[in-house]
């Protein structure tokens, strides 16, 4: 029986796209033509873009807890 590699602690994701001008704003097209402009998909981007800063906050040292991440944010935890 062989043993599994370990997973890395980054993954790189490569998806080839383009900026189109549509209506005085940009959207993003994937090279087959398909629209990245979608709530959804937006809403994923936000909360990713968010999750990898709250990460780099934490890891820094900056903010020591989870609670003063959420105090810094306006954010509460329940209690």
């Amino acid at each position: 029986m062989t043993r599994a590699k370990p997973m890395p602690e980054t993954v790189t994701v490569h998806i080839p796209f383009r900026l189109v001008k549509r209506g005085g704003h940009k959207e993003m097209q994937t090279l087959d033509g398909a629209s990245g402009h979608s709530k959804m998909g937006n809403t994923l981007v936000k909360a990713l873009a968010r999750a990898f800063r709250w990460k780099r906050m934490l890891e820094s040292g900056n903010l020591s807890t989870i609670a003063e991440l959420a105090e810094r944010e306006g954010s509460h935890l329940p209690t």
